[in-house]
């Protein structure tokens, strides 16, 4: 907001990006947090993605309090029960994505 420069190790301290690494380990790097977004619910991850970007063209408020339709679908689906389960039986998802 103030305009001002700053460096990549200033942009993890203030929390806007997550971790820095050397241009040679770049390419792995987000392969590495490509995989683990993947190992995600797909249907959660799709509702993540949805309301990011619906959300821009809204108020905090109007975002915070719009159940989008992503979100309805994974609410609604058998995974929301899976993720709970393995967690309990301390085994990894079994993702359907319905």
């Amino acid at each position: 907001m103030t305009s001002k420069r700053i460096t990549a190790q200033e942009a993890l301290q203030y929390g806007i990006v997550a971790e820095v690494v050397p241009p040679d380990q770049l390419i792995p790097t987000a392969e590495r947090i490509a995989g683990e977004i993947l190992r995600g619910a797909p249907l959660s991850i799709r509702a993540a993605k949805e309301a990011t970007v619906k959300g821009l063209n809204m108020t905090l408020e109007e975002a915070v309090t719009t159940q989008f339709p992503g979100e309805r679908a994974m609410y609604e689906s058998e995974d929301v029960i899976e993720g709970p389960r393995a967690f309990t039986e301390k085994r990894p998802p079994n993702w359907k994505g319905r």
